[in-house]
């Protein structure tokens, strides 16, 4: 017996892959050979690799030597492009920052036209507010250098001195530097910006003196001059102290309304100059930071004029960068010169060397290969083979158990069919599934699922013949094919002593617990059906059934499961169609205070009223909801219509508790909490008389996330309850954890209560874990008297069951309130712990 379970020949395996060879032998052994032609001169093995070694060495270099060019050319139009990218950039950053301190020039002309009288005050009072809407530059400085008559300087001096800022910066003293009687003044009226700037002169200064201290002649006499003659937007270096880099923006400021049309009338219409001054180098030097190859130089044509530098800065401030240079005009006489190369790793050299070198390693590479190719040819092929064989094998086996996978399985299902039709028997297929596989996985990790699942397959193939096959066809299925020619015992009997080793401990190395105990259900077909993939379908059809028979056992198949299978998808698609034809309903059955034995509580019920006619069982619907995902709109319709069902029955003075029962599928959405507050806010709905019924085996899945969401339904103020509590796995930790109010004990507990001593000690156990955590326990399915006083006894809080009352209508229930009132007071609280 090989690996994958079954004896004999592989599929696909040449049975004699030398054939001929013996004919091949007998001939050569037989008539005398003919003489063999002369040999044609060839060339021994080692000039031909000599020859093709050269060769490759020829084309290796040519390429290197071509490829190192191209690249180095490449690099070179790269570079290039990505300079007149800087380039570009520069000058728009560069314009933009010009454009802001023109627009703040303009600005400030504009104030100083529409009112004559404003002061240092005013403007100051006006860059505060443009500072906080668009803050301009802090390293400029803006003045307003107001041209003053002789006969005009004492009321310039009497708004001087009465504008606190600027008597601020006269500090109390007026006097004006040079000193001197002189026909015009040109002085300071206000000004704004970085102080430093406007600390490089007097606060008086006569701009229109021609000669200044610390400056020698006057250069802003002729510049004020030019800017009243022109009234044109004149930019020009300034001289200062100790600052060389200072450069200053004129425009001239006119009488409000005059007109301007000759040299006259400006004259007479001129006021004085908006001055504007910032440190050139500064703001060149700020837009090449991180760019140490590049120089920038920023030059201005005044008009009429020639063109003036205003500033140099980046790697030679002296002159331009070795490499690329391009000019831009950016507009109101701004040119930008930038020389240079953008920083790059490695130059174009560089990179073509580099190119170059890497090119003659790959040849030195392609010829080494060649050389190992060429002596070892014959083990590559041996090797290549190996490795076909090895990766066929891998697409028909599965890698974790090393059986044979589904397309195998389904290839030896053909080769049995096909036999079985010759031979006019049966063939059987046995569908086996690991029952419970993912609460193993979630509970002890994948790792430990991989070893129970390896542990599974080793042990089926212990079981079956050399003649039989098992393979692994996916997640925790497996499928064995029998083959019914020599079998004397019946599949039921194999299936029986599949599930006997299966339920023997399973020793788990990844797990905590030593062993562990697993159970499987199976599903076996036996028959001659067209194809493989029906035989498989028949089986699993009757793998199903196992499951929903409870799991731990085996079905045969039958015909009538085909369209028991077609019932159930038809019943899916009628489900799918069934909340918007308004075909569900709500039942709600009374839940009693066992000390009074009055109503206190309901629990709705959902139904189906198919459109045959029928009634569907909820066992029957619910189950289809919950694989195909409808429940999570039926849950959410539930909530809604029991949440209003029981804000109307407050209204009529029926104080009742309502529960609902909630789903796997809707506990898995965090969106569950805002569908709870979505009823409640609609309906108006009390939040303490909600309970949401949640299955001990469903809180258990994920105890973690489930404890969140959870915590986050309590916020809401509804209560919780575990339904069928002692069907499941938990432990008095998790109880702990999760924020639980109420303990809803299975009825199979109930139903053999006064029956059986076990069944009564094992409620008894529940009553009391519930009273110790200080839970309120609830008694499902009460049907008997007995049970009733046997719950009192053990101090059990609620019941409900058919002995009180069946799941009744809305209208039903009025009825039934009416005949038995719900006492004043009668909500629940929740439990104190």
């Amino acid at each position: 017996m090989d690996s994958d379970g079954r004896s004999g020949v592989p599929v696909g395996t040449d049975l004699a892959p030398n054939a001929g060879a013996q004919d091949v032998d007998g001939a050569a052994n037989g008539a005398s050979r003919a003489p063999p032609p002369p040999a044609k001169p060839r060339l021994s093995g080692r000039v031909r690799s000599a020859l093709v070694g050269g060769l490759i060495v020829v084309i290796g270099v040519t390429g290197s030597a071509f490829l190192a060019s191209a690249w180095r050319s490449s690099s070179q139009r790269a570079n290039k492009k990505s300079f007149q990218s800087t380039v570009a950039d520069l000058s728009n950053t560069l314009d933009a920052k010009l454009q802001t301190k023109i627009e703040l020039t303009h600005a400030m002309r504009s104030i100083a036209t529409m009112e004559p009288n404003a002061g240092e005050e005013r403007f100051l009072q006006w860059y505060q507010q443009l500072q906080h809407r668009a803050p301009a530059s802090p390293d400029l400085t803006a003045v307003f250098i107001q041209a003053i008559p002789a006969s005009g300087l004492p009321a310039f001096r009497a708004q001087a001195e009465a504008d606190p800022a600027f008597s601020k910066l006269l500090r109390g003293r007026f006097q004006i530097v040079p000193s001197g009687s002189r026909p015009r003044y040109c002085l300071t009226r206000a000004t704004v910006g970085d102080p430093t700037g406007a600390s490089l002169y007097p606060p008086l200064l006569n701009y229109c003196a021609p000669v200044l201290p610390g400056i020698g002649v006057s250069p802003y006499a002729a510049l004020i001059e030019t800017e009243r003659d022109t009234g044109a937007f004149i930019v020009t270096p300034l001289p200062g102290l100790g600052v060389a880099s200072l450069v200053g923006i004129g425009e001239a400021v006119f009488r409000r309304g005059a007109a301007l049309a000759t040299v006259a009338a400006r004259r007479a219409a001129f006021r004085g100059i908006i001055g504007l001054s910032f440190d050139s180098t500064k703001l060149i030097g700020g837009l090449l930071t991180g760019r140490r190859s590049l120089t920038l130089a920023l030059y201005h044509r005044n008009i009429g004029g020639p063109l003036e530098l205003i500033g140099r800065a980046g790697a030679h401030p002296q002159g331009r960068s070795s490499g690329y240079s391009e000019r831009l005009q950016i507009g109101e006489g701004w040119l930008v010169e930038v020389s240079g190369i953008v920083d790059s790793p490695l130059p174009a050299d560089a990179q073509g060397a580099i190119a170059l070198g890497l090119g003659l390693l790959v040849t030195l590479l392609i010829f080494l290969l060649w050389r190992v190719l060429a002596r070892s040819r014959q083990r590559a092929w041996g090797l290549v083979g190996e490795k076909t064989d090895e990766l066929k094998y891998r697409a028909l086996h599965d890698p974790l158990t090393d059986l044979p996978n589904r397309i195998l399985v389904l290839d030896r299902a053909e080769q049995i069919l096909a036999r079985g039709r010759r031979q006019d028997v049966p063939v059987t297929a046995l569908f086996v599934d690991i029952d419970g596989f993912k609460q193993i996985n979630d509970g002890f990790g994948h790792q430990a699922g991989d070893d129970l699942l390896r542990q599974v397959a080793a042990r089926l193939k212990t079981i079956l013949r050399d003649s039989d096959t098992v393979g692994r066809v996916g997640g925790d299925e497996f499928v064995m094919l029998i083959d019914s020619l020599h079998l004397n015992a019946a599949p039921e009997l194999v299936a029986e002593r599949i599930l006997d080793v299966l339920r023997q401990p399973v020793r788990l190395p990844q797990s905590s617990r030593p062993l562990i105990s697993v159970t499987a259900s199976i599903g076996i077909a036996t028959g001659r059906p067209p194809s493989a993939e029906e035989l498989m379908q028949d089986a699993h059809l009757a793998l199903h059934r196992a499951k929903t028979a409870g799991k731990d056992g085996y079905v045969k198949f039958e015909s009538a499961m085909q369209t028991a299978s077609r019932d159930r998808i038809d019943l899916q698609m009628d489900l799918g169609n069934a909340l918007d034809a308004e075909e569900l309903f709500l039942l709600y059955q009374p839940m009693l205070d066992l000390e009074n034995e009055q109503i206190v509580g309901v629990e709705a019920l959902l139904r189906w009223q198919h459109p045959a006619g029928e009634t569907v069982p909820p066992e029957v619907f619910i189950p289809l909801a919950e694989d195909s995902g409808l429940i999570v709109p039926i849950g959410r319709w539930v909530l809604e219509q029991a949440c209003a069902q029981c804000a109307a029955w407050h209204e009529l003075g029926h104080p009742l508790n309502i529960s609902v029962n909630v789903s796997a599928r809707q506990l898995e959405r965090p969106q569950l909490v805002a569908e709870v507050r979505t009823a409640l806010r609609n309906s108006g709905l009390d939040p303490a008389t909600l309970t949401l019924e949640i299955t001990e085996t469903v809180l258990m899945r994920r105890p973690d996330a489930t404890a969140q969401l959870l915590a986050e339904l309590k916020a809401l103020g509804v209560r919780i309850a575990v339904d069928d509590f002692g069907t499941g796995y938990s432990s008095l930790a998790y109880l702990r954890q999760f924020p639980v109010d109420s303990l809803k004990i299975d009825r199979t507990f109930i139903t053999s209560l006064a029956l059986s001593s076990e069944a009564h000690a094992l409620a008894h156990t529940l009553i009391a874990l519930g009273k110790a955590l200080g839970l309120q326990t609830l008694a499902e399915g009460v049907e008997q008297r007995s049970q009733v006083r046997a719950l009192q006894r053990e101090g059990c809080d609620l019941a409900q069951g058919f002995l009180f009352a069946r799941p009744l209508t809305p209208d039903a229930l009025e009825r039934f309130l009416a005949e038995n009132p719900v006492p004043t007071g009668s909500l629940l609280l929740p439990a104190q712990g």
